[in-house]
């Protein structure tokens, strides 16, 4: 798979993404990136030949060897999506929320190309959370089938686990990358990104304030529609009206 296929899926204005390039073949990293998207799984992504040959996880890695995991295979990644962490915009492809789970380097057990092509890859991961061996084994294609599924299968080690051992994606929820959880990122909506820093709130237009209710005001009526009234001159002086001393308060 090449990147073209990786970028016509997506708009780099609008995500922040890595659009990424195609680099030397000389690399073995490897990172899982926590995705809650429409569903939540785990991106599981091998360096090989200069791009991320990348795998979605349904379920994420078990450590207990021989339980089978999905890994249904997507498009390759740019090197540059193994340091991406933030949120992706809803209505984008893969729209949702990204931190990187566990990173490192994997080495390959034989020839890692003639694996690949045979569906059958082993190898032994050098992470922050997973270590040992673990295969992945393409599974028999089935008629109109556009994406090929595999399996994700750890091997039997000392960095197995057993039944009723602690779930390492329950004991480790964290970015490897900055500690946080999936729902701290989600929290800082619309995004936060490693390439760009946290992304501002995107602010639209905004409704004016109604108007505060003024109160009523009485109209003073013009003199002419007064019943009884009179035209007459203003007089020069007007007499003040003085208070009178009394020694009770008037009635009424």
């Amino acid at each position: 798979m090449a990147l073209e296929t990786y970028r016509k899926k997506r708009d780099f204005s609008v995500t922040p993404e890595p659009q990424g390039r195609k680099a030397p073949r000389t690399g073995n990293s490897f990172v899982i990136q926590k995705h809650d998207a429409t569903r939540l799984h785990y991106d599981f992504r091998l360096e090989m030949d200069g791009v991320l040959k990348s795998w979605a996880v349904t379920k994420g890695p078990s450590l207990i060897p021989g339980e089978k995991r999905l890994a249904v295979h997507v498009e390759d990644h740019p090197l540059e999506y193994g340091g991406f962490e933030g949120t992706i915009p809803k209505g984008e492809y893969g729209g949702g929320t990204v931190i990187l789970w566990d990173r490192g380097t994997w080495t390959t057990i034989g020839d890692a190309h003639r694996g690949y092509a045979k569906g059958h890859l082993d190898f032994e991961l050098h992470g922050e959370k997973l270590g040992g061996r673990w295969h992945l084994v393409r599974m028999a294609g089935k008629p109109r089938e556009k994406r090929e599924n595999w399996l994700l299968i750890k091997g039997d080690d000392d960095a197995a686990r057993t039944e009723g051992d602690p779930d390492i994606l329950d004991e480790r929820p964290e970015s490897v990358a900055t500690g946080r959880k999936i729902e701290d990122v989600a929290g800082e909506a619309p995004g936060w990104s490693s390439k760009t820093g946290r992304i501002g709130k995107h602010r639209g237009r905004t409704r004016a304030a109604p108007p505060e209710e003024q109160p009523a005001t009485v109209g003073v009526p013009e003199p002419s529609k007064i019943k009884g009234a009179k035209k007459a001159a203003l007089p020069d002086c007007v007499e003040p009206t003085l208070a009178t001393v009394v020694s009770s308060a008037p009635s009424g």
